[in-house]
């Protein structure tokens, strides 16, 4: 959708389906229900948890259009330059959704596969997929104003949305639901 993710498509292909480094993971929990819930019957589940998302063509697609907001608003201080932004309503901006977005089909992808494989090699069946995406950006409209709410490291949580927090380890994860 941009040159940016054209030149990074080979990359993207060959880190499809793998968890990377860094702060991505995958590991096995419990999943425990006080009661019947998420289409489950109450009692212990074996849980599988991963992050690895859109991978280094994700970060490259965040640094490009992150250097292409700062190098458009030069009136920033130095010190706000990384809040810089690109309007939605500019070819820029509209390039940077799209990218963005691809980006996150791709982090789907990317779960959904190392799943996928793990479920396959273990000949267990998936009885409940929950997936979110975060640091990523939604449209929202709070007050009737229609915005994009960027969320780094968190994700939606409105009324009745689920959502998974991952533990650090040996601390335990939860799935929750807003409120």
């Amino acid at each position: 959708v941009s040159a940016v993710t054209q030149d990074k498509k080979d990359k993207a292909w060959s880190q499809l389906g793998t968890s990377g480094s860094g702060n991505h993971f995958v590991e096995f929990g419990v999943l425990t229900l006080e009661q019947a819930d998420l289409g489950l019957a109450a009692g212990r589940y074996l849980a599988l948890l991963s992050h690895s998302g859109s991978r280094g063509t994700g970060a490259a697609v965040a640094s490009h259009y992150s250097k292409l907001a700062m190098r458009l608003h030069p009136e920033l201080p130095s010190e706000w330059m990384h809040l810089a932004w690109l309007d939605l309503h500019s070819a820029e901006g509209q390039e940077y959704w799209s990218a963005m977005q691809l980006m996150g089909k791709y982090a789907a992808a990317n779960h959904e596969l190392i799943h996928r494989a793990i479920a396959s090699h273990l000949a267990a069946d998936v009885l409940l997929d929950l997936a979110t995406h975060h640091t990523f950006a939604w449209r929202a409209s709070p007050g009737g104003e229609d915005v994009i709410v960027h969320r780094k490291g968190a994700m939606p949580a409105g009324p009745g949305v689920l959502g998974i927090i991952p533990g650090s380890m040996g601390t335990p994860g939860y799935v929750v639901r807003g409120k």
